[in-house]
């Protein structure tokens, strides 16, 4: 009898032509397991990769049609839960998480750091998206994506940040809010100029920042000790810069994926929410345009960890549907003061949100991965710094965890975690993308896991 014997394939291998370069879908045999029949078409363990989508939508939500009234996985459907009732297999509510340095309009800095927001004398510190980035992200040639409804970092600019991503030293990481930038940033080809004018600007760099560095250390002797402190944060933010340069130069000579082009219309000035008038702006099809390029970038193990702060605290920046009729800002609907149309347009509005939600569910499930699908291998939260009730409070926030059926997640319907810290749910997913939670994780803002969903 003739047995067939298979070589395994890397999973980062490319069909190489002139001028192009195309990543292939997961085959069966770049699993380990493809050696045997009896395995075959399976991932084996040491190959899942394991992702972490962190989603947050400013000034929380219509909670009274929103969360169930009962818990288990027979939760009763609320309005706004309609869109994903089909999905409930696929997803966790956990109600009653609470952020202490939250509620009002300041929560943007404290849901994925858990530290104090806005207040002159907070110590700034790394977000929870970032210490995942840089225990993982070497695997991937963005260590980390960071997205928001609009881009930069609003840092100083204003009461309210545009980014929910910090790096080790305390720095904004700028948010991208335009579908098709991210999407040539992801799988543009870069001509042999382009990667060559690049290996000299970083090399000018580095250079500069060696210089820095040594005419800074020459400094350290003759400072105190406050002075001392602010140099050790200086050197941290160096090092932030030299590693994002020595991570940008090692995937330089790698091509990147190709994959089919997405239609952005000839308007793409259309597709940026700060240029839109509001009443112009074609929110649901911008929001779906980004879920499908984030899916691509998930597909092709672009990155494995994405932070997208899809809804602002206090400026929604969506324009909140204003072309499907909706007569207010969402801030205003927040503070409705019982207002009966304004409780009904924010549960309308609110269940646009989760319809486009939805969307993205469906497109990460329909992708296949292995013995499962894109959506088995990643865990997406969406969720908000702000209470549900009435304007926003601090507690009651509404969280959904979605996916991650392969990688440990097991979805339990409803579960009321009354007086939970939310980061708690962080270091949950930490555990389960195998990352060591690290020393005063989340300021102290986190002093366990939510046992029932691992």
């Amino acid at each position: 009898m003739n047995i067939l014997k298979h070589r395994s394939i890397d999973r980062r291998t490319f069909l190489r032509g002139t001028g192009v370069s195309l990543a292939l879908p997961w085959l069966e045999s770049m699993s380990s397991l493809a050696r045997a029949a009896s395995t075959a078409g399976g991932i084996a363990e040491s190959e899942r990769p394991k992702r972490a989508l962190f989603t947050m939508w400013g000034l929380g939500m219509n909670g009274r049609d929103f969360t169930p009234a009962n818990t288990g996985r027979d939760w009763k459907v609320t309005p706004i839960l309609k869109p994903v009732s089909h999905l409930r297999d696929d997803f966790t509510l956990i109600s009653g998480l609470k952020l202490t340095h939250s509620g009002g309009h300041g929560g943007d800095r404290t849901f994925l750091t858990g530290t104090a927001t806005h207040k002159a004398d907070a110590k700034l510190r790394i977000s929870a998206d970032q210490e995942i980035a840089e225990a993982i992200g070497k695997a991937t040639r963005y260590p980390s994506l960071v997205l928001g409804i609009n881009r930069g970092t609003g840092f100083g600019s204003g009461t309210i940040d545009k980014t929910l991503a910090w790096t080790r030293g305390g720095t904004p990481i700028p948010a991208e809010n335009r579908p098709h930038i991210l999407f040539d940033k992801l799988f543009r080809a870069e001509s042999p100029d382009e990667v060559a004018a690049r290996k000299i600007g970083a090399g000018r760099t580095g250079s500069v920042l060696d210089a820095v560095r040594d005419e800074a250390k020459s400094l350290q002797n003759r400072l105190g000790k406050d002075d001392q402190a602010k140099l050790d944060e200086y050197f941290t933010s160096i090092r932030d810069v030299e590693q994002n340069i020595a991570t940008d130069l090692a995937w330089l000579d790698k091509p990147k994926p190709q994959v089919a082009a997405i239609d952005f219309g000839q308007n793409v000035q259309a597709l940026d929410p700060e240029l839109q008038a509001k009443g112009n702006f074609d929110y649901r099809r911008y929001q779906r345009l980004m879920f499908d390029v984030i899916t691509l970038a998930l597909q092709t193990d672009s990155t494995r960890v994405i932070n997208y702060y899809a809804r602002r605290d206090l400026n929604d920046g969506t324009h909140c549907y204003a072309y499907k009729g909706c007569p207010y800002g969402y801030h205003e609907m927040t503070h409705h003061g019982e207002d009966p149309d304004k409780l009904k347009w924010l549960t309308k509005v609110d269940t646009w949100y989760m319809e486009d939600w939805a969307y993205f569910i469906e497109k990460l499930k329909s992708v296949k991965e292995g013995d499962g699908t894109l959506l088995d291998h990643t865990m997406l939260v969406w969720g908000s710094s702000g209470g549900t009730e009435n304007a926003h409070n601090n507690t009651n926030l509404p969280t959904m965890l979605v996916g991650g059926h392969k990688i440990g997640i097991k979805h339990q319907g409803h579960i009321a975690k009354k007086d939970v810290r939310l980061g708690n749910l962080w270091q949950t997913m930490f555990g389960v993308m195998g990352v060591k939670v690290p020393a005063n994780f989340q300021g102290g803002e986190a002093d366990g896991i939510i046992k029932e969903i691992v």
